[in-house]
């Protein structure tokens, strides 16, 4: 095919999409006809818009070689740059489509540690399994951080504990659960069904640090009950004191959350009475709606729950 180009001080500006796809498929393919075949027209159709384009850009990108169109340098040239565009559109469109099937993009949930490092762990990884596009980030720290991280927008969900402030956030109830009691498999207490206050006068005791939420609920439970437990180790966090228990330090009184993980590797798990609830909320943006992805996780969260809260509620 021999044309005589002028260059065109417009340049791109006079680009049209057919005459690209033309170009494009003909490097693809190696002939007008096949090039034809591909975009479903005819071979004088796509000789017409190579002409056209040549023209217009004012490079000359075949030369005809014993009835076989042969791409000059400047053709492929303009061929590789075309197909990294190619590419990312293809991209784009691909991302645009995940997202709309919630299979592409990032989650991040804020969450008190031991929701985050038991029931959360377990939620986020087979949610993962149905979308392997999806990345999630979970950040385990005190209630009151991640209501600042979900009012910031840092994180897209919140998991805290009912007790704190909840201005500047939406807050829904997600689980309410009891208090239970923990120790290794093979202590004194771990053949009881159900372990009561009065089981644990003199009992050694690994009990929450003073500066943590359940201090308070579990030191006035012990007063109403007239039971002065042994106290042998102070911690902050309910895994620390179900690992502790575990290891033989003493019997603790946790949120079921922390201590779930940990009876494979011998931990008892008891229910305990008197009743001391857990209460954990669900915390959005007060002016951002949830992603598609956070909705679906949200729906995920609250199916998990109801079989935790019908063996601990």
């Amino acid at each position: 095919m021999k044309t005589t180009a002028t260059a065109d001080p417009r340049g791109a500006q006079t680009l049209k999409i057919h005459e690209v796809e033309a170009f494009r498929a003909v490097m693809i393919r190696g002939t007008a006809t096949d090039a034809a075949v591909l975009l479903h027209t005819s071979q004088p159709v796509i000789s017409k818009l190579i002409s056209r384009f040549q023209r217009h850009i004012g490079i000359k990108l075949f030369e005809l070689h014993k009835s076989r169109l042969v791409p000059t340098p400047e053709a492929r040239i303009l061929f590789n740059t075309i197909e990294r565009t190619y590419v990312g559109m293809e991209h784009i469109a691909q991302t645009i489509a995940e997202l709309r099937g919630g299979h592409s993009g990032k989650l991040i949930v804020g969450s008190q540690p031991s929701f985050g490092m038991g029931p959360l762990a377990s939620i986020a990884t087979a949610f993962l399994k149905e979308r392997p596009g999806i990345q999630i980030q979970i950040e385990t720290v005190t209630s009151g951080l991640i209501r600042h991280s979900v009012i910031s927008g840092k994180a897209d969900l919140g998991i805290a504990e009912r007790s704190i402030d909840v201005a500047g956030v939406n807050a829904a109830p997600l689980v309410q659960v009891n208090t239970v009691c923990v120790m290794h498999k093979a202590h004194a207490l771990a053949g009881k069904r159900v372990i009561r206050a009065r089981d644990l006068q003199g009992v050694p005791m690994i009990v929450p640090s003073r500066d943590s939420a359940s201090h308070a609920s579990v030191a006035a439970m012990f007063a109403r009950e007239q039971v002065e437990p042994e106290v042998v180790v102070e911690t902050g966090y309910g895994m620390n004191m179900c690992v502790l228990a575990l290891q033989g330090a003493g019997v603790a009184l946790v949120s079921p959350f922390a201590a779930l993980p940990l009876r494979r590797a011998g931990l008892a798990v008891k229910r305990f009475e008197p009743s001391l609830p857990i209460e954990l909320m669900l915390m959005t943006a007060i002016d951002t709606p949830p992603s598609r992805i956070a909705a679906m996780f949200i729906e995920r969260l609250h199916e998990a729950m109801a079989p935790l809260r019908e063996t601990w509620g």
